[in-house]
């Protein structure tokens, strides 16, 4: 089989590049080794407000036309994050959100590179590279260009001598039934080792997880998840467990005709671990860089350049936030110091992606 662009993953970050590639002109071929797009959900479904993200990432262009999602991918929203101490100290920091049904928006994603012209095989996986040809489950696939878009354990970028993100924590998600107040709540503490536990409130339920730091784990992830989840009083069903990458970005997103996006290009806040926007933002100078490329000429390794110019500075200031939490944060006592000599100014900067300097 030979396509034009072989996309692999079809998750945000490769239903995005997928959509702003595709075309009558180009074919797009989109592969997940998932049978059902979306699922299992692996995210804490969390979107930051549009006026935010300008906020995070003020470099961005036209976030409106990329983040128009309708209403009913929307299972919630909120207005506010509250981190809580170790002592149970909170601090309220404003903050614009919206909490999706990540198994709906994925696919909904995916219909939209669909009807750009790309074609999505589900249950398919992509084996390595051989002599630049894609080794596939459906066959060996001849491709222009090929997207890594296969997350933090990225097969796409070993088998094209590219790093995958350094440090993966270990992250345990679950969905909750009842109500929950319209704040998502961020726990800190031994309760979360280097990491933080979370509630993410819907219309009807919970997106509740913890993330963790794998240096500092004296136990298993699942048990520090039983325990938190214990401590909140809610049954949970739909338990997943995911990796998330927290190293920043990889050091090369293109070698070649091969480029990384999204987790598997490290794409991730490392302050709070949220990767949607980002991987969306990436995919489609992805997407675009790859259409110039394959039908003007220009340089693939453009794409690099372009997402650094938009990213690359607020992912190197949350890198550096969360380098500076990780002095303070392995046990609860220098928690606690860390929080009340941040406050809610230095806090709010730190979910923002943005260098609490004042502190220094």
């Amino acid at each position: 089989m030979e396509v034009d662009v072989l996309i692999v993953g079809a998750g945000p970050a490769g239903s995005s590049t997928a959509r702003y590639c595709a075309g009558k002109d180009l074919d797009v071929l989109m592969l997940d080794r998932r049978s059902e797009i979306g699922y299992p959900v692996q995210c804490g479904e969390f979107l930051p407000d549009v006026k935010e993200m300008y906020t995070m990432f003020p470099r961005s262009m036209d976030l409106e036309e990329l983040f128009a999602i309708p209403e009913e991918l929307i299972a919630g929203r909120s207005e506010a994050v509250d981190l809580v101490s170790p002592r149970n100290r909170t601090y309220r920091c404003e903050f614009l959100g919206a909490t999706l049904d990540r198994r709906a928006f994925d696919k909904y994603l995916a219909k939209l590179a669909v009807e750009a012209g790309a074609r999505l095989e589900t249950g398919a996986s992509f084996l390595g590279l051989k002599g630049g040809i894609a080794r596939t489950t459906l066959g060996d696939v001849k491709a222009k260009v090929i997207v890594g878009a296969d997350g933090p354990n990225s097969r796409t970028a070993v088998s094209a001598g590219l790093s995958r993100p350094e440090m993966r924590y270990p992250a345990v998600t679950c969905q909750a039934d009842g109500d929950f107040e319209p704040v998502i709540k961020m726990y800190f503490g031994s309760m979360a080792p280097g990491g933080y536990a979370w509630v993410i409130p819907k219309r009807k339920g919970a997106n509740i997880g913890v993330g963790f730091n794998p240096r500092l784990l004296k136990e298993r992830p699942s048990e520090l998840f039983s325990r938190f989840v214990s401590k909140l009083g809610v049954g949970c069903r739909d338990v997943t467990m995911g990796l998330v990458p927290q190293s920043g970005p990889v050091k090369r997103t293109v070698s070649g005709n091969v480029i990384l996006v999204g987790d598997a290009a490290g794409h991730v806040m490392a302050t709070n671990g949220g990767g949607i926007p980002i991987a969306m933002i990436a995919g489609r100078i992805a997407g675009r860089s790859i259409r110039d490329s394959l039908t003007k000429g220009a340089p693939l390794a453009e794409y690099e350049r372009l997402w650094k110019h938009v990213l690359a500075k607020p992912l190197a200031d949350s890198l550096w936030t969360r380098k500076l939490g990780d002095l303070f944060f392995p046990t609860d006592r220098r928690t606690e110091f860390a929080m009340t000599v941040l406050g809610k100014r230095g806090l709010a900067r730190a979910i923002r992606c943005r260098r609490v300097f004042y502190v220094l």
